[in-house]
């Protein structure tokens, strides 16, 4: 059973799903398009990725795409733990530039969605966490977009003063200087 736990974001969800113990161990989904049609949640995913970073206070991100093949991203980990970030970049929007974070671990299991207009950042807290995301539109490097990490106009707040980055991010835009177009 999926229980769907509402955020700050009235979009971005945290999505639980119901564990059976027995003395064989553990029973969980990690995914059922028909729970999240009952739900109201309707995407259509097309590709997962596994992200594995190495150290502790590794950062991905702000990343996302741009308009028309922006990302519906669902997050979790299988391996670790990290904290993942939704920011809305949406420039209509009531809500833009506000952000939220949810710690996602192998024990809690919890998992994030992410709609499309929105950023997103993972940080991972320990060393060899692993953290899945499914998407339900394809990479394209055409529309694929970073913002700096560190951007004080979004201002996240980050348990980790000196991650470790992609050269990307290090040389990511302000959103300033973006063509941010979601």
């Amino acid at each position: 059973m999926l229980q769907v736990i509402e955020t700050e974001l009235k979009e971005v969800k945290i999505l639980e799903y119901a564990c059976k113990e027995d003395n064989r161990g553990l029973k969980f989904s990690n995914y059922s398009e028909k729970e999240l049609l009952e739900n109201g949640i309707d995407v259509h995913f097309i590709e997962e990725d596994v992200y594995c970073p190495i150290k502790s206070g590794t950062l991905y991100g702000i990343h996302f795409q741009n308009n028309p093949v922006a990302q519906t991203k669902l997050l979790y980990c299988i391996e670790g733990r990290g904290i993942d970030y939704a920011i809305d970049l949406r420039k209509d929007s009531p809500q833009y530039l506000k952000w939220i974070s949810v710690e996602l671990s192998k024990e809690n299991r919890r998992q994030i969605l992410i709609p499309k207009g929105f950023g997103h950042a993972f940080i991972s807290l320990e060393d060899n966490t692993k953290v899945v995301m499914r998407i339900d539109e394809y990479f394209d490097n055409k529309y694929s977009r970073q913002i700096a990490w560190n951007d004080s106009q979004i201002a996240i707040q980050y348990p980790v003063k000196n991650p470790i980055l992609a050269q990307h991010d290090i040389d990511a835009p302000k959103l300033r200087d973006s063509d941010c177009n979601l």
